[in-house]
């Protein structure tokens, strides 16, 4: 039995938007795929915005009652054929992240545990907050594959023939994963974690990244250099926003002070709000400070820069 669940981006959130069961036999393999994109942050055109919030984590891990198994040499030798078809594609190897090793063996011990296949078990996490909680990498997206066979060739082989589960087996754009096994009587039961991740910014890098596009842009409009202050100020004020999980904080001094005051979250530091250029092309300022603090919320489990940028 093949279950497809697909998830796909919207313009406001991530959600299941198809569903299809079909029934078919073949040599006790079952097998559940899906694809999907974890949500994308949009800045909206405002100085101080909430932009796609997740609402606070009410799931629990669902319970595994009985000791399991995770074997070890399974996972590997999935990933080492997985890699071996992604070359053959000209594609780059995937590379093993421990966050998502993680999350697919906890998974697969739950779906081993109730013998059921899906990608959301009752008092489960759905996909995307699983993986983004899981791993210390900012994903862009994520995808999974499950599936229960006797042995690792036939889970192979009946995954490869199904389209949707080679897609994401040789995903361009996936570049991390995680695979768990966990055998439980006779068969393999396998969770297939896939990740699109890329190494977090430090606080100086990010500020640096932010401080350049407002160069660049002071210098498209063609107007005089701007003076680069201090930023520990600004950097408290970014990491005030993360901690509270809110753009709306307390004024600073130095805040209260500016002439113009950006605050925002982006998952990219080096993209401007739509709102800065006119910050930025004001000829009456002169210097400015940018503070910059990466953080995982309730709103943001996958991770966004808080930023605040200060016009003198």
């Amino acid at each position: 039995m093949i279950l497809e669940a697909r998830l796909v981006e919207t313009k406001r959130n991530c959600c299941f938007v198809r569903c299809c069961l079909w029934k078919a036999l073949w040599k006790r393999v079952f097998e559940d795929s899906v694809a999907a994109k974890l949500m994308p942050f949009v800045l909206l055109a405002s100085l101080a915005v909430l932009f796609l919030p997740w609402p606070p984590s009410v799931f629990a891990a669902a319970p595994v009652s009985s000791p399991l198994t995770y074997d070890s040499a399974a996972e590997q030798k999935l990933l080492d054929l997985a890699n071996q078809a992604r070359v053959q594609a000209g594609l780059a190897p995937l590379h093993p992240d421990d966050g998502l090793t993680e999350a697919a063996r906890e998974h697969a011990a739950a779906i081993a545990e109730r013998q059921q296949l899906s990608h959301q078990l009752p008092g489960e996490a759905p996909l995307a907050q699983r993986l983004a909680t899981s791993t210390n990498l900012h994903l862009e997206r994520g995808g999974e594959n499950v599936a229960t066979a006797a042995t690792v060739d036939q889970i192979y082989a009946s995954l490869m023939r199904s389209a949707p589960h080679r897609e994401n087996l040789l995903n361009p754009s996936f570049n991390v994963a995680g695979f768990g096994v966990v055998r439980n009587g006779y068969l393999l039961f396998v969770t297939q974690d896939f990740g699109e991740g890329r190494e977090t910014y430090s606080a100086q890098t990010s500020e640096d990244l932010v401080a350049a596009s407002v160069t660049q842009k002071r210098q498209q409009q063609r107007r005089s250099s701007l003076l680069r202050l201090n930023s520990s100020a600004a950097q408290a004020a970014a990491c005030s926003m993360a901690r509270a999980n809110s753009l709306i904080t307390p004024m600073s001094r130095d805040m209260a002070q500016s002439r113009y005051l950006l605050r925002y979250t982006s998952n990219q530091p080096q993209n401007l709000p739509s709102s800065a250029p006119r910050a930025i092309g004001d000829r009456n300022i002169s210097a400015f400070a940018v503070g910059s603090c990466y953080a995982k919320t309730t709103s943001y489990p996958n991770g966004v820069y808080w930023v605040a940028l200060m016009f003198y």
